[in-house]
Order: structure tokens, then sequence, then C-alpha cells
């Protein structure tokens, strides 16, 4: 591990963040929605263009490196757990991944689980992937998110094969970090046994996170909530990116086993000691040389 990867993973251990994950959710949501009022997103400066749209409701930023439009397009989903609005890093993920993958990024500010059921972020993602593929047609579309983004950006696909009338799936899926909520005893205890090492993620965070996902509803489709319990078929390939000291790594062989059984080419990239999402930073080493990856993979 590098220096910096391992200065920046002492600073995250000392800054609370795991903390707060591990609040009840009585105490969370005031502390959610503290953090959500000092959060601010806007279209970021420099080179490229910039468009902004409205889809059912939300409002979606378009990223272009060039004045026309690309050939092909990826939905952007940003991490948070459902209940974290996007902040200033996000724009500039935006514009970085823009640039590094040669396509436009579609980018929706979506609502979020501190007031609305999972089914509601579901339907405005959906209406968002269902506009672009109107834009760009079928085969021209990805999928890419971290932390909970990553599991909006698998959960499309399984979204998409439970509709009467499904749209051509993505062409790639990158998932950072996803946000499988535990289903059966085994990933349980794996995340459970991963919990003393997750600098920034308490495992209780995924009991207290599902209460307000569902928001007291028993009719929830289970791939919004564990999307490795969801329908991939017809999905290009799926990218994995792990650090393998994070809560969320416990999941890999249920996201494994649900590629093998659509059938769906995949890769996996995990480094210990890692702090989680970090192929989304290139403040180090690590973080460079797999964002480069992953954006290649976007690129193909």
């Amino acid at each position: 591990m590098s220096i910096v990867a391992s200065i920046l993973r002492t600073s995250y251990r000392g800054a609370g963040s795991k903390r707060t994950y591990a609040l009840p959710p009585e105490l969370f949501l005031p502390t959610a929605r503290q953090i959500n009022a000092k959060r601010s997103f806007s279209v970021p400066e420099g080179d490229g263009h910039y468009e902004k749209r409205e889809i059912a409701g939300c409002e979606v930023a378009v990223i272009r490196r060039r004045t026309e439009r690309s050939e092909r397009a990826v939905l952007f989903f940003p991490g948070g757990g459902m209940m974290l609005a996007p902040d200033k890093g996000d724009a500039k993920s935006l514009r970085r991944l823009s640039r590094a993958t040669d396509c436009d990024v579609w980018f929706p500010c979506l609502p979020l689980c501190t007031d609305h059921c999972v089914t509601e972020v579901y339907d405005a993602a959906y209406a968002c992937y269902a506009e672009m593929i109107s834009v760009y047609g079928g085969g021209n579309v990805s999928t890419c998110g971290f932390f909970s983004g990553g599991a909006l950006a698998l959960g499309i696909a399984a979204h998409n094969s439970a509709q009467k009338s499904p749209l051509p799936q993505p062409r790639h899926i990158v998932a950072v970090s996803p946000m499988d909520l535990p289903w059966n005893k085994a990933s349980k205890a794996r995340m459970r046994a991963l919990n003393d090492r997750d600098v920034t993620i308490d495992y209780a965070y995924l009991e207290t996170v599902e209460v307000f996902m569902r928001r007291g509803r028993d009719d929830i489709p289970r791939y919004m909530l564990s999307p490795s319990l969801g329908d991939w078929h017809g999905v290009g390939d799926i990218h994995f990116f792990f650090s393998e000291d994070e809560i969320l790594y416990g999941a890999r062989p249920d996201l494994e086993t649900a590629c093998r059984a659509a059938g769906v080419p995949f890769t996996l990239t995990s480094r210990p000691g890692m702090v989680q999402s970090y192929c989304m930073m290139t403040s180090f080493p690590e973080g460079r040389k797999d964002f480069k990856k992953l954006a290649g993979l976007l690129r193909a």
C-alpha cells in the first residue's frame, strides 16, 4: 500500500464517518438532514459542455467533452447510502469520468430515502435510463456508480428485467463497492467479520438504511435492497471494484453467483487496505491506476 493510501486510511478512521454510520435510525436521520443541508451540487466548471434536463421531476446534469453528442453515454450514480445528497466532489467525478471515457455522462439528482421509498428512487433512475436509450440507442448506454450508486448501477439491469417490455440492457456495468444488503447467513457473517477493518461504514448501517429504504413496506422487490437477487440476463458485462477491507466485500460470492446465473461475463478488482470506493479517488497511486482501468472498461 502506498504512503498516501495509508495516510488516507488513517484520516478516514479519525474522521468519524464510521461512528455516524453506526447511529441507530432515530439518530441517523436528523444527522443525515444536517449533512444534506450543508451540501451543494452544481455542474462543474472547466472544459467540456454541460446541459441540464428534467426527467421524472429530477434534475439531470449531462456532461459532454465536445459540443456534439458522443456515440455512447454513461448513467452515473454517486454514493451516499441512499440517504446523503451529492456534493462538489461528485461534480468533479463527473468531469473526470467524461474526459476519461470519451462518453457523455448523465447524472440524475435522485430522491433520497430520507423522505422517499426506494421504489421512487428506482422509478426516477429508470426514467433517466429510458430517456438515454431513446437518445443513444440500445447497446450504447452503460451504468456506473459507487456504494449505493453501485447498487443502482446493478439494480437498473434487474429492474429492467422485471418490466413487461424491457429495454436493451446496459452495455457495461461498473459497480464500485456496491451496497448489496446481506440476505443470507453467510453474507451477514462475512460482512460482520470485516466490520473492524472497515474505516468508513459500520455494519449497523446496512440494517439502518433498510428501514428507510422500505419506509414500512413489505412489498419491495428484493433486488432493490440486494441487487445480487436480481436478474442480469442480457447485460454486456459487469465489473466490480472493492477494497478487501470493507464490509461490502462480503457480498462478493453472492454477486459472482448472480453473474454466473445470468451468463454475464464479469471481472472483479480488489485491493487490501483501501478505503471504500477508493478507485473514484485519484490522489494516490492505487486510486489513479484503478480509475484508469475503470474508465477503460466503460470506453470499450
